[in-house]
């Protein structure tokens, strides 16, 4: 049973007890009960009306706070969304201003790389006559001073001793200017050898000798002891001429001199890619005997 319920009947009760005890007490007449009916049941719509004005104002809070939530989770979303969107601009706009920068850069980098090309270039071509020059000098002074020899002995009397013939020396030629530079690689003159073979590649960059030109610049690096200058030109060969045969002595060469420079690992991990690109060369047998060298403990072998 509800309170409420429980409630209305209890009053009922307790009036109708009321009633029946005045009657019985003889205190009430005829009339004076049905004005105490009446007031009691004006009493009771008035109870009731108040109830339903009361369920109705609960009902209209309910209401009102479901509305109000309602609103609250609105206005909460429409924050999310405007926020969203806020950031959702910015990063486009950062985006922009990215592909912009990255586009600026990308040109200002290539025109710097073209520009040192450029220089580079020019720098070459200043280098490869400035050495033309200068031989066609020491020649130019070779037959002044032979000129002023025979001027001095004309003006004392002296008619000149005829000398025999030199012999004329051997044309400008790709195979000459080579062999120039090994004889004074050969010689010990390894700063000058190197200067010689450079010129040669850079005169003669397609020539059937320009892998052995490379091959002597970085010998010429090693014999001086320059071990990151001629790792550095035997990578050059063993990458622009990998057909060449001077790559496996190039390989074998070049994990020496890192072995001058204490790099036990990278030395052991070219001879043993030596042997297995070039199993039946000669490189390969003494790649072979360093490895099981270094195997045994630390061990240095004389430049080859």
């Amino acid at each position: 049973m509800r309170p409420r319920e429980h409630t209305r009947r209890g009053l009922a009760s307790a009036l109708n007890l009321c009633v029946v005890v005045l009657l019985l007490s003889g205190c009430v007449t005829a009339g004076s009960f049905e004005s105490l009916r009446r007031d009691m049941n004006e009493l009771k719509r008035e109870v009731y009306a108040q109830r339903r004005e009361v369920a109705a104002i609960k009902q209209g809070l309910g209401s009102l706070e479901g509305k109000t939530e309602k609103i609250a989770n609105k206005e909460t979303l429409t924050a999310i969304r405007s926020s969203q969107e806020m950031i959702y601009d910015q990063l486009t706009g950062l985006n922009r201003d990215i592909q912009l920068l990255q586009g600026k850069f990308d040109e200002n980098s290539y025109a710097v790389e073209k520009a040192l090309s450029e220089q580079e270039t020019e720098v070459t071509a200043l280098k490869t006559r400035v050495e033309e020059m200068a031989g066609e000098l020491r020649q130019l002074e070779a037959k002044l001073q032979a000129l002023e020899k025979r001027v001095d002995l004309v003006s004392k009397g002296k008619p000149p001793v005829k000398k025999a013939e030199k012999k004329k020396a051997a044309p400008v030629t790709e195979e000459g200017i080579y062999q120039n530079a090994l004889k004074t690689l050969r010689g010990g003159k390894y700063k000058e050898a190197r200067k010689e073979f450079e010129g040669f590649l850079r005169r003669y960059p397609e020539s059937d000798l320009a892998d052995n030109a490379q091959f002597w610049i970085a010998e010429s690096y090693y014999k001086e002891g320059l071990y990151e200058d001629a790792i550095l030109a035997y990578e050059t060969l063993i990458r622009k001429y990998p057909k060449s045969d001077k790559v496996p002595g190039a390989m074998l060469k070049q994990a020496y001199s890192f072995l001058e420079l204490g790099d036990k690992n990278t030395t052991r991990v070219i001879l043993a890619t030596l042997k297995e690109r070039f199993p039946k060369s000669k490189e390969a047998e003494l790649a072979e005997k360093k490895l099981r060298s270094l195997g045994k403990g630390p061990q240095k072998e004389k430049a080859r």
